[in-house]
């Protein structure tokens, strides 16, 4: 039985890398290293993907029902405000909103931990092994468990307004708009979280980011508000088609437009290349600056 080969962290004029007692690097294509250092840490990801969500709700009286509260009492104040006073004209708003707050609060939190959470675990980077990317993706994947409980927020209206929520085969496409979510915020946090290391105003300018793509996205007015010259460019904001595409799917018990399903395709795979692309960029001088 042969023992795994020891991997040694080398610190070059260049960057840092991992390699064998030698000091050359590991002899793997990009692609194929990629994937044997994920399958060697992959319990790594899964203990830190765990202990963050753990931490999170450690110490605190109401615990997991946090994540069900903050949508919840987001959605009542914003109903009392905007169906009132400004009303939307949009049958069981309080359904419609929810479905907008939940995946927005899922990528708003994710997205800005994310991008500090290479600086808050800078001893695991500087003294194990384990790569940057997985502390990253730990931090997104944590959050899919609050984007869970979250979900939970909406059975109360299921009550109230049973007739908002449509049950059909178009059900099955709902978790492939959900991991297009996810997806996209693990681009957002391997792009920001890497360039917060380097540059480290870059997460004023997210809370800046997400306060403008609040606003920009359709979460408490429906797209057909919107000028139908505009609403194309619209849906090329990520967020804006896939809360579309989880409207349509729940509220309607349709298929989404190819249109919004596309965009949403196209720039959250988009927003996750250019993700792994700035971290491979920088990933060498991670250990430098953190």
């Amino acid at each position: 039985m042969t023992s795994a080969p020891v991997a040694f962290r080398h610190r070059t004029a260049r960057g840092t890398f991992l390699g064998d007692e030698s000091g050359e690097p590991r002899a793997l294509g990009r692609l194929r290293y990629f994937w044997h250092e994920l399958s060697e840490h992959r319990h790594a990801l899964s203990v830190f993907t765990l202990s963050r969500f753990r931490a999170t709700y450690r110490a605190q009286a109401l615990g997991l029902l946090w994540p069900v509260a903050n949508p919840t009492i987001l959605m009542i104040v914003m109903t009392v405000f905007f169906g009132l006073v400004f009303p939307p004209d949009v049958a069981a708003y309080p359904v419609f909103l929810l479905l907008g707050l939940v995946p927005w609060h899922f990528l708003s939190h994710a997205w800005t931990d994310g991008t500090n959470c290479l600086l808050h675990h800078a001893q695991v980077i500087k003294r194990t092994s384990v790569p940057a990317y997985i502390v990253a993706s730990g931090s997104v994947l944590s959050h899919t468990f609050n984007l869970g409980f979250a979900s939970l927020s909406l059975l109360p209206l299921i009550a109230l307004y049973p007739s908002a929520f449509r049950v059909s085969l178009a059900m099955l496409a709902l978790p492939l708009v959900l991991l297009l979510l996810v997806a996209l915020g693990l681009g957002l946090t391997l792009l920001t979280g890497i360039l917060n290391v380097v540059y480290r105003d870059v997460g004023y300018l997210v809370n800046s980011a997400l306060l403008v793509l609040f606003w920009a996205t359709p979460i408490i007015y429906p797209l057909t508000k919107v000028p139908e010259g505009a609403r194309a460019w619209m849906l090329l904001n990520p967020m804006a088609s896939i809360i579309h595409c989880i409207r349509v799917i729940v509220m309607d018990g349709a298929l989404p437009p190819w249109s919004a399903l596309g965009a949403a395709f196209g720039v959250s795979c988009g927003v996750l290349g250019l993700g792994v692309f700035v971290y491979a960029r920088f990933s060498s001088v991670v250990s430098d600056h953190v």
